[in-house]
């Protein structure tokens, strides 16, 4: 990957890293077709999602998380608070514009991420924003065309959502070098949920007396697009810049494209396979580049 792993980032690690990043692909994809048959408000969603991931990875992190400092606790407390605000303010946003420009406005996220790395002096290089802007174009052309029909307002919230993703991944860049995996997601979601649910205790939302196939979906939601998704992104992000992972984590739509149409029948029209074309081919160019010397078969560190 061009913007990619450190030299000193053994091969077969580098392969590891990837296997992951593909089922985080399809971790957040899945949520999508999951949503679908959910009767329960987005908000609520999201604060079920992230309070059963943090508790489901409370019993696996509880001894990491007595041995961090004040300092990454701190990070990880507003990474997660950024986390929490990109769900929020997402939501948010189609209430006052279109699914399609909120889409595309949200899928700036590895433009905001590449340009707090550039500020933090981890630049990325020239075909990183040349891929970005390539993948965009394809968001747009997948989410069906025309950007009619929406407000600034929503246009608004849906970039400061983009920004709220961007600072989730840039903490996490930093935080995951010191603290593992499970403890990071588990402390994540838990201050995501501090958020969301005082959220949806003051805009009035539902949160129980769902039906048992609603409870069901929730579950699903929590195992499939936080603990895969999210969590294989937490893997990998400490191995690779987090502008990186936040350009892998635009193929979600394709991704949800494709499960659409295996487990929903909804086959993608014209529109939607040359978009996917092109997010892929804007993605490849921003993240690949030829192996080196460097990529010789190694131990796993």
């Amino acid at each position: 990957m061009a913007h990619g792993f450190a030299a000193e980032v053994p091969a077969a690690t580098r392969r590891w890293v990837v296997i992951v990043l593909a089922g985080a692909v399809l971790g957040i994809s899945s949520s999508a077709v999951i949503v679908r048959g959910i009767d329960a408000d987005a908000l609520a969603i999201a604060a079920w999602r992230t309070l059963g991931a943090s508790l489901l990875l409370l019993p696996a992190a509880r001894s990491e998380l007595a041995r961090l400092d004040r300092r990454d606790l701190l990070k990880i407390g507003v990474a997660g608070a950024f986390l929490g605000l990109h769900f929020w303010l997402w939501f948010a946003s189609l209430d006052h514009t279109t699914v399609l420009r909120s889409t595309v406005m949200v899928s700036t996220v590895p433009v905001w991420t590449g340009i707090v790395e550039a500020l933090l002096g981890r630049a990325p290089p020239r075909r990183f924003w040349l891929g970005t802007a390539v993948a965009i174009v394809g968001v747009a052309v997948l989410s069906g065309g025309g950007g009619s029909g929406g407000g600034w307002t929503g246009d608004a919230l849906a970039a400061v959502a983009a920004m709220m993703w961007a600072g989730y991944f840039v903490i996490g860049r930093d935080v995951r070098e010191r603290v593992g995996t499970v403890a990071w997601m588990c402390l994540a979601c838990a201050s995501a949920a501090a958020l969301l649910w005082p959220a949806a205790a003051l805009t009035g939302v539902g949160m129980v007396g769902f039906p048992p196939w609603t409870w069901l979906l929730l579950g699903l939601a929590i195992l499939g697009p936080q603990l895969i998704g999210h969590q294989g992104f937490a893997y990998a992000v400490r191995f690779l810049p987090a502008a990186t992972i936040a350009m892998v984590a635009l193929l979600e739509p394709v991704g949800a494209t494709l499960l659409a149409a295996l487990f929903l029948g909804e086959l993608p029209g014209p529109e939607a396979v040359l978009g996917g074309a092109i997010l892929l081919c804007g993605v490849v160019w921003a993240t690949w580049s030829p192996p080196t010397s460097h990529d010789t078969p190694t131990a796993e560190a």
